[in-house]
């Protein structure tokens, strides 16, 4: 029987140490996290001098990389590489300076592809199995494209070469699947400020196109965790009675 105690103690020891480490899998303090996610994203009307405005919101793609470094169990600070399209339907009909009708259905593309690095800093909230997070961002942007090159559902892109700030906010959820894995769930704001040097498109008199456009996005994805080994006591404060405490 005391055997039995015996095996049975060391059994539930042993599970507590793997429960600990998969809740623990974010929160220690000079741990690095990276993030790969993907999803979709529709975009605000640009503003400014862009002339070509669509009614109908868009369905685009939308891309990321992060790495993130816990300088404490409650905050991160990181770098992101954000692509995604920016793009609007219109289903009225433009005269464009060259006599020509765009619009009927057609999409807008404001950037096929719109990159961007950015500085992150988000505040956490560590749960039983992961951690709810939100901050913001600030960064730089470039769109570069083919503007001569339209599919068969576009009507219009604005010119290669556009660039700009980028700022925005974030929020999201990662839940630990074990101690390295986890999986991520994120939407952001991300606010684009793009200038070219090229004329804006029917307006007068001349001048160079530069809009501004807010892109809201939702992504899903997975976090590695590469951190030094697993301490239990680093960062981690006793709970009175609970032994190591489950908010962490």
């Amino acid at each position: 029987m005391s055997k039995l105690k015996g095996v049975i103690k060391a059994g539930i020891a042993g599970l507590s140490v793997v429960v600990l480490s998969a809740n623990t899998a974010y929160a220690q303090v000079g741990a690095v996290e990276i993030c790969a996610g993907a999803g979709v994203s529709v975009n605000s009307n640009p503003g400014s001098n862009m002339f070509y405005k669509g009614d109908r919101l868009s369905f685009n793609y939308s891309a990321l990389l992060s790495g993130m470094y816990n300088v404490h169990r409650s905050m991160s600070v990181g770098i992101e590489v954000r692509a995604l399209e920016l793009s609007r339907r219109h289903d009225g009909v433009y005269t464009t300076y060259l006599g020509t009708d765009i619009g009927g259905g057609q999409r807008f593309v404001y950037a096929k592809a719109a990159l961007s690095a950015s500085l992150l800093f988000n505040g956490k909230y560590n749960t039983y199995r992961g951690y709810w997070y939100g901050g913001a961002a600030a960064g730089y942007a470039l769109s570069n494209h083919n503007s001569a090159t339209l599919k068969p559902n576009e009507d219009y892109r604005t010119p290669a070469g556009g660039q700009g700030l980028v700022l925005g906010v974030q929020a999201g959820y990662t839940h630990g699947i074990n101690a390295v894995l986890g999986l991520n769930i994120e939407g952001a704001l991300r606010n684009y400020t793009l200038g070219y040097d090229a004329g804006a498109p029917d307006i007068s008199p001349y001048t160079n196109l530069k809009y501004n456009v807010t892109a809201y996005t939702l992504t899903v994805g997975l976090k590695v965790r590469i951190m030094p080994k697993y301490k239990a006591q680093n960062a981690i404060p006793p709970q009175r009675g609970k032994g190591h405490s489950r908010r962490l």
